[in-house]
């Protein structure tokens, strides 16, 4: 008997605000796809999930990716430490989440095929299992198992994301956690650091339209 799925509040927080070193000719989280930059795609995503609340945090060019996403019922968080890496976005969109919401999912800006039906699946798998962590994976045609993002963390670690320092994100704490897996298609998973990254999801958006 399939378990139900008791009512969870899950905050979504799009990770916005990178230098994106290894994209060099431009910012990456305004890249164009589709007609819009990457960042608006994103949080569109995560607003049309389960997610109870939608931020996006900001902080190299800040203006312009906050201009990207204005008119969505998102709410801005300014990450005035984003040089200093990763740890630091995810620390300042934690601080606005409200205390009694279960837990908080990060979402990259940079994952063009991600849809809100994962998102809600991932949150119907925390709802049943309440794990502590709760993550997409893919398998590939030999059976490797690539595990992704985004990545939903139960309230209770959210003082283990809080301590981290320097250009780490939580996927540093998981070795000593169990975490609880989704399947999901492989392309779901593809993110864009490089233009040859760029072009190779291009062809792959362009092959499945």
């Amino acid at each position: 008997m399939a378990k139900t799925l008791a009512p969870v509040n899950v905050a979504g927080v799009v990770l916005a605000a990178g230098l994106s070193k290894r994209f060099t000719s431009g910012t990456k989280q305004l890249v164009d796809w589709d007609g819009e930059p990457l960042v608006r795609r994103s949080a569109r995503t995560a607003l049309r999930s389960k997610l109870k609340q939608v931020l996006v945090v900001v902080g190299y060019e800040a203006e312009a990716v906050a201009a990207a996403v204005q008119g969505l019922d998102v709410e801005l968080v300014y990450n005035q430490a984003f040089a200093e890496g990763q740890s630091t976005s995810i620390k300042a969109g934690l601080a606005q989440v409200p205390e009694h919401f279960d837990g908080s999912m990060f979402i990259p800006a940079d994952q063009p095929f991600l849809s809100a039906s994962l998102i809600d699946r991932l949150i119907d798998a925390y709802s049943q299992e309440r794990a502590l962590v709760t993550l997409p994976v893919s398998s590939s045609s030999t059976g490797q198992k690539r595990r992704g993002a985004p990545v939903l963390w139960d309230r209770f670690l959210w003082g283990r994301l809080r301590a981290l320092s320097g250009d780490v994100g939580g996927r540093s704490l998981m070795a000593d956690l169990d975490c609880l897996e989704v399947e999901c298609e492989p392309r779901q998973l593809a993110d864009l650091d490089t233009e040859k990254d760029l072009e190779a999801l291009a062809k792959l958006s362009m092959k499945r339209s």
